[in-house]
């Protein structure tokens, strides 16, 4: 039987051992970003189209491995909360037929809850060992990462600790966590004609700037003293649309799921795509 105490240790260790892989990723990306870097200014600083391209070939060799991490932690996050309210459904619904609380919890075993199947299995095994299910319940709360879980996990021992049965407690949190999920869909909807006019938002600016690069500063006459001004106006024009891109995907991101790392994928689009363009068209 595992003790409170291996169980705290154990969850410790993973966690340490999570930001541990992140720093290690981070480190080994950024290596690599700066060897091709390298190359580049050696073998193509002549040839402007290249080099840009090489250049940000880097920034996201540094970039997108953390950030993939972290999106892809963030979606196993989101997939526990969105699953979490069922499995609390199922366990009220078995100990009204009649189960135990083990019981009700080990005929869950086997369900299918996408992702968070692995962690019903340890919920399983855990209750069967007489580990309390209040302890049981908190460890997998800290194992998520989640701060919604967490707080969910809170009330419950809470209210079961004021005298309110399990069944009861389990039956009101689910429903309160669906009627959530349901208002943060709606939102989600709501904010989808949002999120199409910030891509068609960024679009136009793109257009704009290669407009003005193609067509309106040649007809410009640069003298000698602002020649190299003019020369390195296509770096602006880049930098412009590269943080513009990242700045609207991290908005769209936080208008359509509330959080910043949900951005990371637009941002990541509309800056590859805006800076392609400019690279290849100017």
């Amino acid at each position: 039987m595992t003790t409170l105490k291996e169980q705290l240790y154990e969850m410790v260790r993973e966690k340490h051992s999570k930001r541990v892989d992140i720093i290690v990723i981070s480190m080994l990306s950024t290596l690599a970003g700066l060897i091709i870097e390298s190359v580049n200014v050696q073998l193509f600083l002549e040839s402007n189209q290249i080099f840009a391209m090489l250049s940000l070939v880097a920034v996201l060799v540094v970039l997108v491995p953390p950030l993939s991490v972290k999106y892809s932690r963030y979606s196993v996050t989101k997939g526990l909360e969105e699953t979490f309210p069922r499995l609390l459904s199922d366990i009220t619904s078995n100990i009204k037929s009649g189960m135990t609380l083990p019981q009700a919890v080990r005929a869950l075993e086997y369900n299918s809850y996408g992702i968070l199947s692995r962690h019903v299995k340890k919920i399983s095994s855990k209750t069967s060992w007489g580990i309390p299910f209040d302890k049981v319940l908190l460890s997998f709360a800290n194992e998520s990462e989640s701060v919604n879980l967490k707080r969910t996990v809170r009330s419950i021992i809470e209210a079961h600790k004021s005298g309110g049965s399990m069944s009861s407690v389990l039956e009101a949190v689910s429903d309160s966590l669906y009627e959530l999920e349901r208002i943060k869909k709606e939102r989600t909807s709501s904010v989808y004609s949002q999120m199409l006019n910030g891509y068609m938002i960024y679009f136009i600016f793109l257009g704009v700037m290669i407009g003005m690069s193609r067509f309106l500063l040649p007809t410009f006459t640069f003298d000698q003293t602002n020649a190299s001004f003019s020369e390195g106006l296509p770096n602006i024009f880049r930098s412009i649309v590269v943080i513009q891109g990242v700045f609207a995907g991290l908005t769209i991101g936080k208008m359509s799921e509330g959080r910043i790392i949900a951005g990371v994928k637009h941002a990541m689009v509309l800056a590859v795509i805006g800076f392609s363009a400019i690279v290849l068209i100017l």
